[in-house]
């Protein structure tokens, strides 16, 4: 690679990066359950529908969550805690099949009510899902989960993603509150 190539490719980089820093997120911790073999692995996520509730979430092929999620076809997406950001900062930056990763993330799991992988306990929102559909977008894949069980923690603090940081949600801005479904 040319030193020119290089810098347009840094500055590509550059350009993505302020640009999708600026969309805030949910943070989230997607488990995912084969047998015997457990992976987690941060991610964001969004809703696609209400009902059914159908939520979205991105995987890297190549990665053990992904290949697992592929295999088993379910998934639990957890909203994660204020008091868990270290660990989802942890699991996204564990690269590769670490046989130790889950020793490394040190959390706690608990059943799910419907599928076979666990939920994070502790989560702000735990959603167990079934994996609906898997499209390919770019360097990711999109897995879309319909949704078979879930629990929302009572007092959960739950961390968004923006501008490259863990942010707390803030206090609520003046208007009317939107109910959903709407």
């Amino acid at each position: 690679m040319t030193a020119k190539s290089e810098d347009a490719r840094r500055a590509r980089h550059a350009e993505l990066g302020k640009l999708l820093s600026s969309l805030p997120c949910p943070e989230a911790l997607l488990c995912a359950r084969v047998g015997d073999a457990t992976d987690v692995a941060a991610v964001t996520a969004m809703w696609v529908s209400y009902d059914p509730v159908i939520v979205a979430v991105y995987l890297r092929p190549g990665m053990r969550t992904h290949r697992l999620v592929n295999e088993g076809r379910q998934f639990t997406l957890n909203v994660v805690d204020e008091a868990q950001n270290p660990q989802a900062l942890l699991a996204g930056s564990i690269k590769g099949d670490d046989p130790k990763k889950l020793e490394k993330l040190a959390l706690k799991f608990e059943p799910s009510t419907s599928i076979d992988s666990p939920r994070v306990a502790g989560a702000a929102a735990s959603y167990e899902c079934r994996v609906l559909k898997v499209a390919a977008c770019g360097d990711h894949d999109l897995f879309l989960g319909l949704v078979t069980g879930h629990g929302v923690r009572d007092g959960g603090k739950p961390v968004v993603r923006w501008g490259g940081h863990s942010r707390a949600i803030g206090a609520a801005l003046e208007g009317p509150a939107v109910k959903y479904p709407h």
